[in-house]
């Protein structure tokens, strides 16, 4: 199985926390599609398993238009074989869902919707510089379902400043009544060089302690799991059934190919992945310049599987090091009799485990 993620890095307006690729602008976005449709063209032999999954992340995809999208769409469709894609996601702001524009969409091929909320409280969303409010948010999840999207996720963040149990309870308990199929989970983290990272260090705001983000990480846990969610990965919830296909793909170790600018690609063998500056990158296209390319060793591919796998509820299957990396096995065994009080929690303390396990 294999993966293609498009990344579109346009935004109307940052994100004080978000340190992904992504400009804040109103600027024709033409260069850009056309570079990403020559990316297309010189990568459609990239792969070498079937394509299931289709994801435009981003910065916010939706800040194009439909023709831009299309035009995406239709060039995809003419370089690569899309004919067992099982899962077509595009990342969504509220602001930008209305009837014409969400049909068109599913029209497209798009049979999963993402929605960056973050909060259902005014006061978080103005803190983090969101350009939509609870009611806009409320307003594009009901009219995704409305037009006919039957796989609909949204994003939350707890741990934001100010933030009570009282408060995060009441997010939840919002998010349930819309009925999503997915939901993420994350907690606020202080990224170096972000506008939330500067205003931590000025002290204009501040965090709330670790024990607070444990709390509401556990109440997020035992609360959705109660009423029916299953906790599949650290950050990911989902009714029974609507896993994210494609980002399953990412902690399986599996294909995928990443168009435009700071979009990685993996192979199993090596990965590689585009500058992160759009003029750059447009250029390096028009250029002939390939992406940055690292060849993996066995102990890169053995320290991915143990990262990636101790995200997951699954974890780490002893007996897949036993057959694919049998060299490392007696180092596994060692060092996982030595953690053993670690694997006690391991969705809180999956950092210090995979720092024990690695090599």
């Amino acid at each position: 199985m294999a993966g293609i993620y498009i990344h579109i890095p346009y935004c109307s307006q940052k994100c004080i926390y978000c340190n992904f690729y992504s400009i804040a602008t109103k600027k024709s976005k033409d260069n850009y599609i056309r570079a990403i449709i020559k990316e297309i063209e010189k990568r459609n032999t990239y792969l070498s398993t079937p394509i299931k999954t289709l994801y435009f992340g981003g910065g916010t995809p939706t800040c194009l238009n439909k023709e831009q999208i299309t035009q995406i769409i239709f060039v995809l469709k003419e370089n690569l074989d899309l004919s067992l894609l099982e899962e077509a996601t595009i990342e969504a702001n509220p602001e930008d869902a209305n009837p014409e524009f969400l049909e068109h969409l599913l029209n497209l091929g798009f049979n999963r919707i993402s929605y960056g909320i973050q909060s259902f409280n005014d006061d978080d969303l103005k803190l983090l510089n969101r350009r939509h409010n609870s009611k806009t948010a409320i307003n594009a999840i009901e009219l995704s379902r409305k037009v006919g999207f039957s796989n609909i996720s949204f994003d939350l963040m707890f741990n934001l400043p100010n933030m009570t149990l009282e408060k995060w309870e009441k997010n939840l308990e919002k998010a349930i009544e819309l009925n999503p199929e997915h939901i993420s989970c994350y907690s606020l983290t202080l990224e170096e060089g972000t506008m939330l990272d500067k205003l931590v260090n000025k002290k204009v705001i501040s965090l709330p302690y670790e024990n607070e983000s444990i709390i509401q990480f556990n109440k997020t846990k035992s609360y959705l799991e109660q009423v029916g969610f299953e906790h599949y990965e650290i950050s990911n919830y989902c009714k029974p059934g609507f896993k994210s296909k494609h980002n399953s793909s990412y902690w399986r170790a599996e294909e995928y190919l990443g168009l435009g600018a700071s979009a990685h690609s993996f192979n199993i063998s090596s990965r590689s992945w585009n500058p992160e500056n759009i003029e750059e990158y447009i250029s390096n296209i028009n250029n002939n310049i390939p992406p940055f390319t690292e060849i993996l060793s066995e102990e890169d591919k053995y320290n991915e599987y143990i990262m990636l796998s101790l995200r997951t509820k699954e974890g780490i299957a002893e007996k897949y090091i036993e057959n694919n990396f049998p060299q490392y096995l007696p180092h596994f065994k060692r060092q996982k009799e030595k953690a053993k009080d670690l694997f006690k929690n391991p969705w809180l303390l999956n950092d210090r485990i995979a720092l024990e396990l690695m090599i």
